[in-house]
């Protein structure tokens, strides 16, 4: 396949407000590298239709009163492509809603437009870049809704199964400084730590970083904080973080760091970066709201993309009055997973010092984790058809 450079991506703009549209140019008109800029003020379902096809295509659309037939029609597309903007009323849950279902990249209020669309479609327009350049590099970050919902387990199984399915090389970085558990459950305390590699990275490239990683297998290696020493948030220099994020990037294909459930600069830098920011949940309405409130800092506060943000119903059960649709339809967002309940294979492994997918490979649990895995990495594993299977489900409507 050929690669696509920037100058290939067209600017489309749809919607039936002048006025607006012509705000719209003028706020893009510095955006470097755009082939064709077109606008389509009328016959908007048609143009939907149209361009939605061509990945070449970022697409901007002003929704009107008939919002929803807009959408729909979106949702509807055959071998839909383009990378869609919707700018409309973001307090309108059924259009958010659908326009999530649709592939939407991000959905813009239409009040505060002026201020946030060149920053989403910068930053579009360089993730279409690296796609298509074949940039395989991965890095999710994994953050508990609610303290104790099972984030570390989610991101070192993750990082595991990404480890024993694929050739990857596989970096897992516990980024809770204080009260870090990724050792535990690999059994593994660091010989040199994080801030270790931190308070090093004057002289510190590719190479030397490897010292500093505690290796579990031939593909997977640890970055981990201290057991003993206590660090104070504020005490981590994200300049330095982010040098090292840039050699871990050039080492491994897969990165998965387990964030602490803090908003602070060095999560917010970390979750700027990520490629996908997992959030992992459990069935209680206090968890369920947490989890709202963090989506919508992720993508108000941050201008994180709501593609970029996956919620994990983690230790899922059917019988539990809360249901998959109250989540997503509380949360506001339908792109959740689930992890089976068994508490019982989870405490073991703990107490063992190892993975689950490890010591119960084929338990649901270990099917579940294992194509969790496959989405958030983006692999397909050795002797599997290029589809998610039954076993794990997107709860779409």
């Amino acid at each position: 396949m050929n690669k696509i450079t920037e100058n290939k991506i067209n600017l489309v703009l749809i919607g039936t407000d002048e006025l607006a549209i012509k705000k719209q140019l003028s706020i893009l008109s510095y955006a470097e590298n755009i082939k064709n800029k077109v606008v389509c003020n009328k016959a908007i379902i048609d143009s939907i239709n149209k361009y939605a096809q061509d990945e070449n295509n970022i697409i901007i659309i002003n929704l009107t009163e008939n919002g929803l037939k807009e959408l729909q029609v979106l949702n509807n597309v055959a071998g839909k492509k383009a990378s869609i903007i919707i700018i409309g009323d973001q307090k309108n849950i059924e259009l958010l809603s659908l326009a999530i279902r649709a592939g939407v990249k991000d959905f813009i209020d239409y009040k505060n437009y002026e201020e946030k669309l060149n920053g989403v479609f910068v930053n579009i327009k360089k993730n279409i870049t690296n796609i298509h350049n074949n940039n395989t590099k991965r890095l999710n970050a994994v953050i508990n809704a609610k303290g104790g919902s099972g984030a570390s387990f989610i991101a070192s199984n993750v990082a595991y199964v990404l480890s024993k399915e694929t050739d990857e090389k596989v970096a897992l970085v516990d980024l809770d400084l204080q009260f870090g558990a990724v050792g535990l459950n690999f059994d593994r305390v660091p010989k040199y730590t994080i801030m270790d590699a931190l308070n090093a990275t004057e002289d510190l490239d590719s190479v030397s970083l490897e010292a500093y990683m505690s290796k579990y297998n031939d593909n997977l290696s640890l970055l981990l904080p201290s057991p003993s020493d206590i660090l104070l948030p504020g005490e981590i220099n994200v300049s330095s973080l982010k040098g090292v994020l840039e050699l871990l990037q050039i080492n491994y294909s897969q990165i998965v760091i387990d964030l602490p459930r803090l908003i602070d600069p060095v999560s917010s830098m970390i979750m700027e970066q990520a490629d996908q920011i997992t959030l992992v949940i459990q069935q209680s309405l206090a968890q369920f709201r947490d989890g709202r409130r963090l989506v919508q800092i992720l993508n108000k506060d941050l201008d994180i993309p709501l593609d970029r943000i996956s919620i994990v119903a983690n230790r899922y059960d059917p019988k539990n009055s809360l249901r998959i649709d109250d989540l997503k339809n509380l949360v506001n967002h339908d792109k959740v997973y689930i992890i089976a309940n068994d508490f019982e294979r989870v405490a073991n492994a703990s107490n063992l010092g190892v993975p689950l997918y490890e010591s119960s490979t084929n338990s649901k649990i270990a099917h579940d984790l294992k194509e969790l895995a496959k989405i958030l990495g983006k692999v397909e594993f050795e002797g599997e058809r290029k589809h998610l299977l039954s076993r794990f489900r997107t709860f779409l409507s």
